[in-house]
Parts: structure tokens; C-alpha cells; sequence
């Protein structure tokens, strides 16, 4: 009778235990600075993490950015967003007891093309033809270097020369008149198009030439 007695005692303990709540401790609170949230493009971010330990240290830090890259790194991490959107950056921390917390911002890289073709005019000159612009630097940060694109193309939109022109500095809101020429005569072309675009240089973007 007592060996009966025994064995269920120590069932009953057995169950007991299995059902008892773990515990894991306070897990952090994720925290997130970063500057600038709003720029052109290619536009370079710095996060910082402010995140707070609970009961343990946080020994992980997730890095998410949102446009397709992710990080595993320090509290501290910069990214360059080169492509004009807006992204929802996400820090998730880890403690030492494998507990986590996650926090999230957002991010709105803009102007990809800074450089504004203002107003512009092609003219029949006895040369040839004349084209003429204003561009303006519609973005916030100086550009080092920008060139504008004239494509002369044919009735059929085929293009049968290409001039550009290289400009200097534009600081922000600066403006700068271009001017592009050719021997294409207006009757080589037929009822001729023209094709404008431009291009920049940033020098402190580490994928500039």
C-alpha cells in the first residue's frame, strides 16, 4: 500500500512541474533615431538604436531597412537608399535570454532627378540646329557635376545624334543656361523630335565615378 501511495505522489509532482510558467524575465523595449527620414536620392541614413534592456543585456541587433537590405550589426549603422520610394525601416533587438522587440520608421527618399529642364528651345540656325535650356537644381544638396542630354531623332522617333552638355557646381535652387548645337538640319530629320534628359554627380556618394 505504501508503494502505491508513493508512485502517484510522485505523478502528481511530475504534472505539477510540467505546467508551471517558465521564467524568462523582462525582455527589452526597441528604440529607434535616425536623420535624415526625407532627401533625394541617393540619400545616406544614420540609425542609432535607443533601445532599452530589460532583465538581460542586449546582445542583437537586427537591421531591416526596407528596400530589400538587411543588417546584422552594431547600435549604430548607416544605408544608402538609391532608388526614390518610401521604405519602413525595421529594428528588431535581442537580449541574452533570446528575448526580442521590434520597432519600426520611415523613410522617403525623393527627387531622383534633381536637375529640372526649366524651359527650352531648338532653333534652325544656318549651322544647323541650336538648343537651348535652363535647368535648375530642384533637389537639397549641391550637385558637383551635371550634363545635359539632347537627342535629335527622326520623324520615326529613331535618334540619329546625341549632345550633351557638361555643367559645374549647382548649389540647391541654382539655375544654369545650356546650350547644345548640331549640323542636323531640319530637312535631314523630316518633322523631327527632340529628346531631353539630364544627369548628376554626387561626389560624396561612394558610387559616384
Amino acid at each position: 500500500m505504501k508503494r502505491v501511495l508513493f508512485t502517484v505522489l510522485l505523478g502528481v509532482g511530475l504534472l505539477a512541474g510540467g505546467c508551471s510558467e517558465p521564467q524568462l524575465g523582462k525582455p527589452p523595449v526597441a528604440g529607434l533615431w535616425y536623420n535624415p527620414w526625407r532627401g533625394e536620392v541617393p540619400l545616406l541614413v544614420t540609425f542609432v538604436s535607443q533601445s532599452q534592456p530589460g532583465d538581460g543585456q542586449i546582445v542583437g541587433y537586427h537591421w531591416d531597412f526596407g528596400d530589400g537590405s538587411v543588417k546584422e550589426g552594431g547600435a549604430t549603422v548607416t544605408h544608402w537608399y538609391t532608388r526614390e520610394d518610401t521604405f519602413y525601416p525595421t529594428l528588431t533587438v535581442t537580449d541574452e535570454a533570446g528575448l526580442t522587440a521590434t520597432t519600426r520608421g520611415v523613410v522617403e527618399p525623393g527627387v531622383s532627378y534633381p536637375l529640372d529642364v526649366v524651359e527650352w528651345s531648338a532653333e534652325e540656325e544656318s549651322f544647323g540646329q541650336r538648343v537651348v535650356g535652363r535647368v535648375k537644381n530642384i533637389g537639397d544638396r549641391t550637385i558637383n557635376e551635371g550634363r545635359v542630354v539632347v537627342q535629335f531623332r527622326d520623324k520615326d522617333w529613331i535618334v540619329v545624334q546625341e549632345r550633351s552638355k557638361i555643367l559645374g557646381d549647382l548649389a540647391p535652387g541654382a539655375e544654369q543656361i545650356f546650350e547644345v548645337t548640331t549640323a542636323l538640319h531640319l530637312r535631314e530629320l523630316g518633322a523631327p523630335h527632340h529628346t531631353i534628359y539630364t544627369e548628376v554627380i554626387h561626389r560624396d556618394h561612394p558610387l559616384s565615378p
